[in-house]
């Protein structure tokens, strides 16, 4: 019998990494051993056509997201009716399903933690003490990177030890390079051969920290002519992004906001270098993208991407916000196509040596096998104890 496993996040069919993550679980792991059901508790988005119809069941609640608003009550409704075998939340707008799945207490709950939305060091403290409440509730604990694990241990209190990390992974066979694809996705873009492009993918919010890498663009505008800065995603701070671009004429036909990007592989095909300036960041999806289709990255030295990036080999680390370092390093790199090869020839390598989606599905069928087994195991316990009782 298939291990049935219901999926909680804050929102369905929004993108992010996320649900990257989910999309690739479902359409990979063995259809005979686990089936899907997706919920989404707050929003309900455009991006479904991801999830495979025939592998997923997906639901949304589309409850209010007030400050006081309880959603256990709802989640605990929807869980008796699908009645999994593991219930599985990911992040704090899911943390809800924790405490609905032990309420509920048919089967083994898991949370697990893929990046901050906002700026860990501005969290309150309520925050904290209510994850460590549900870490401590939840069957099994887990992290897209060590980093990750470490900070949420300091925040909640709750031992790193029962902390796992499970690296995010991505299919190679998805991102690789294509020359062809590189050729009509710039020709669509109107960017020339011999022009240097930049390029970020991402949702703009503020941990993203898109105005650090437009400011290094600012100073680029001065020292070079010939580039252009392409930036697809959507979210809450572009009209601000729009504005610092429109306010600086040397910008303003150089950078250019995509919206969101349905063809991510031809997108990163067409580029020369990516560079991810988050504040905050677990293990990015859209980095391990770019490293697998052979592009040479820039990453703030933040969170999990000193896990992936090894500096100066796979990739080039930058300090946080430092707009002058980013630059300098964005100038030397353009100027350097032997060294671009290079830094791509060893991420691809690093991506399928450390984070290929094989090995990601691989760790988590064990775990959701593993806390399966382990309850199964435990109610046999039970009912021996009961039967020796009786007899």
């Amino acid at each position: 019998m298939a291990i049935r496993i219901l999926h909680v996040v804050e929102g369905l069919g929004v993108g992010g990494g996320v649900e990257t993550g989910i999309a690739n679980l479902i359409q990979r792991m063995d259809p005979d051993r686990f089936e899907h059901v997706l919920c989404g508790v707050f929003r309900l988005g455009t991006q479904l056509n991801r999830y495979p119809r025939d592998r997923v069941r997906l639901i949304c609640l589309e409850q209010k997201a007030r400050k006081l608003s309880i959603q256990a009550v709802a989640l605990a409704r929807l869980i008796r009716e699908v009645k999994p075998d593991v219930v599985h939340s990911r992040n704090w707008g899911a943390l809800e399903a924790v405490f609905a799945g032990r309420w509920v207490g048919a089967c083994p709950v898991i949370h697990s933690e893929h990046g901050f939305e906002v700026d860990p060091a501005t969290e309150p403290r309520r925050r904290n003490l209510f994850r460590r409440f549900a870490f401590e509730m939840a069957d099994q604990v887990f992290s897209v990177s060590e980093q990750l694990r470490d900070l949420l241990a300091r925040g909640t209190g709750f031992p790193a030890r029962r902390i796992e990390v499970i690296h995010n992974g991505v299919d190679m066979t998805h991102f690789r390079q294509d020359r062809a694809a590189r050729s009509a996705c710039r020709r669509e873009l109107g960017i020339a051969e011999d022009e240097f492009c930049i390029g970020c993918v991402g949702r703009l919010n503020h941990i993203k920290d898109y105005p650090t890498m437009l400011r290094a663009a600012e100073i680029l505008s001065r020292s070079r002519n010939s580039w252009r800065l392409l930036i697809a995603g959507a979210g809450t701070e572009l009209p601000h992004l729009e504005e610092f671009v429109r306010a600086n004429p040397g910008l303003r036909e150089r950078v250019r906001f995509l919206g969101p990007c349905d063809r991510v592989p031809e997108f990163l095909n067409a580029i020369d270098v990516y560079v991810l300036p988050s504040i905050s960041e677990g293990i990015s999806n859209s980095l391990l993208e770019a490293m697998a289709t052979g592009v040479p990255v820039m990453a703030s030295d933040v969170g999990g991407n000193p896990e992936v990036v090894v500096d100066g080999t796979s990739g080039i680390l930058f300090p946080v916000g430092d707009f002058r370092q980013l630059t300098d390093r964005l100038l030397f790199l353009s100027n350097q196509g032997a060294l671009r090869s290079q830094l791509a020839e060893n991420a691809r390598r690093r991506i399928e040596e450390e984070f290929s989606v094989d090995l990601m599905i691989r760790r988590y069928e064990e775990m959701y096998a593993g806390v399966t087994r382990d309850r199964r195991a435990a109610s046999r316990q039970v009912e021996n104890a009961l039967c020796r009782r009786q007899s």
